[in-house]
């Protein structure tokens, strides 16, 4: 929920400029014999809305006809939304940008916390790291309700976001560990839903809840319960074999063989040791090294597949949060448009589930692209008086392609690259993602406003274009393959491994097919 909250936290609050003799609770509407038209400017009205008054609100940004500026300062409607961020700071006009900078910090966290906790992952094992990231989480959501200045909720809506990739990021590549092949895809889904119902939790709560203070408030106290994981979510068993940490493994195994009814074969890690067995001095050397973010670009397979991953991660980011930050661009209701954007991320997800290991993971990827693409060109084409319902389903349409092609390259990406640098690949692909959340803040919170929809629709559509087709043309499909245990299987050098220990015959199993 925090990922998005801005969207409701900074909504847009009708204003005018402070005419010089209104005293600070003056009303935003005005009646006519307030106007001088020789004196000030004029700006259109909702005479829907408030048919009592005979005349409109002044000029949102300018208020003497041959000055740039609101002097006196501002008066907001405050009927609909009570208290916003842009009414306590004032972030409207020249200001405007603060709006697109203070949702930048928290993707600025997302990238610190992506290096950090990424490296921190396979380095001091997934779980410690989920649980840093939950106590920054934390402390930093409970401030940003109490923050009296923008500046310290900018710094603290960076602590929130650095604890992000700690969370969501280290929770999958968790779930994709402690799974075997069949079971992958049904992790990722499960993960998409929950944070599906999170928007549309966030949605209905910034629906009733008209104080940015109380809302974020009521958003953070929640993650309290989640301290209680301690106890219940063990370490990746992949993650202790791969450090040769086979006692602690084995306990982990031994809860799961328990809790499925089956048996642990007897010291199953020596038949691992035998299948794995180096094959020269220098590969054993190479096996047993720390590994660094260098190795996603020291050897050809994975140097191109990084490359690809760096790309397609940052489009999927701009469009996915561009388009979810502002989810009236292409027209109708702010709260009705989010949430049942929101909801169309389950279906999403579900599509995934459903089809990914039946037409494989290039071809939904590359089809979520350019669906999310044509979606948005073809609001370009159509009358700008069309019906809300229309530009409603090409925007449900969009974030159900967009979100088809997150839940996919969340599945597809640690398929990718071998478990020694896993989850550090993860890391640095969700640290890339954070540029386009990034440029997307501005694009989408500021650029949209200056420009209009044009200014969102082009770099999105043609950015997303180029993606599908480096998907086709530079990934390999990784539906039904084993996971790689190591830089040598991923680059062909000896073959690859599937650990299963508590299968009723080996405890592993030869992959069939090599990754070019």
């Amino acid at each position: 929920m925090h990922a998005l909250s801005w969207t409701f936290t900074a909504a847009n609050v009708p204003h005018r400029c402070r005419l010089p003799d209104e005293q600070p609770n003056a009303s935003y509407w005005q009646p006519a014999e307030k106007f001088n038209p020789e004196v000030f400017n004029k700006t259109e009205c909702d005479r829907e809305a408030h048919p009592q008054w005979v005349d409109c609100p002044y000029e949102s940004c300018k208020l003497y006809k041959d000055v740039d500026s609101c002097p006196n300062g501002y008066v907001f409607d405050l009927s609909r939304i009570h208290y916003s961020a842009i009414y306590r700071w004032e972030i409207v006009c020249d200001r405007q940008v603060l709006k697109a900078v203070i949702q930048s910090m928290y993707y600025i966290g997302q990238m610190i916390g992506s290096l950090i906790f990424g490296f921190l992952g396979d380095r001091i094992g997934r779980k410690k790291v989920f649980f840093i990231a939950i106590v920054t989480q934390i402390v930093s959501g409970i401030g940003m309700g109490v923050a009296p200045q923008w500046q310290l909720f900018s710094l603290l809506r960076i602590g929130v976001g650095l604890a992000h990739p700690g969370i969501f990021v280290i929770a999958v590549v968790i779930g994709m560990e402690l799974v075997g092949p069949s079971k992958r895809k049904i992790a990722s889904v499960i993960t998409g839903i929950f944070f599906s119902l999170g928007q549309m939790a966030l949605g209905i709560l910034a629906f009733f809840i008209r104080d940015y203070q109380i809302l974020q408030t009521v958003i953070a106290i929640p993650a309290l319960l989640f301290l209680a994981y301690w106890w219940i979510i063990p370490e990746s068993a992949r993650w202790l074999v791969s450090q040769r940490r086979y006692e602690e493994a084995d306990k982990v195994l031994q809860r799961a063989a328990k809790m499925n009814k089956t048996k642990l074969p007897e010291k199953w890690w020596e038949n691992i040791e035998v299948s794995a067995e180096p094959i020269s001095e220098k590969t054993n050397a190479v096996h047993n090294r720390k590994h660094n973010f260098l190795d996603l670009v020291k050897t050809p397979k994975i140097r191109r597949i990084s490359f690809a991953a760096f790309f397609c991660w940052p489009v999927v980011s701009m469009v996915y949060y561009g388009i979810s930050m502002n989810t009236n661009f292409l027209g109708g209701n702010l709260y009705s448009t989010f949430v049942f954007g929101a909801f169309m991320e389950i279906p999403a997800v579900l599509i995934v589930y459903f089809v990914i290991d039946i037409i494989g993971r290039k071809p939904l990827l590359a089809g979520g692209y350019t669906v999310a693409a044509l979606c948005m060109l073809s609001n370009l084409i159509v009358d700008g008086n069309v019906h809300w319902l229309i530009s409603m389903a090409q925007f449900l349409l969009a974030k159900t392609a967009i979100t088809c092609t997150y839940a996919s390259i969340y599945t597809f990406t640690p398929e990718l690259f071998p478990t020694v640098i896993r989850n550090t690949a993860m890391g640095v692909c969700s640290m890339m993602a954070r540029f386009g959340a990034i440029v997307a803040s501005y694009i989408s919170m500021w650029l949209v406003e200056e420009f209009g929809k044009l200014a969102m629709i082009l770099p999105f559509a043609s950015l997303t274009l180029c993606a599908a087709v480096v998907v086709m043309v530079f990934l390999p499909e990784t539906a039904g393959l084993a996971l790689h245990e190591t830089i040598d299987q991923a680059e062909g050098v000896v073959p690859s491994h599937e650990l299963r220990p508590l299968s009723s015959g080996s405890p592993t199993q030869e992959r069939d097919e090599k990754v070019d």
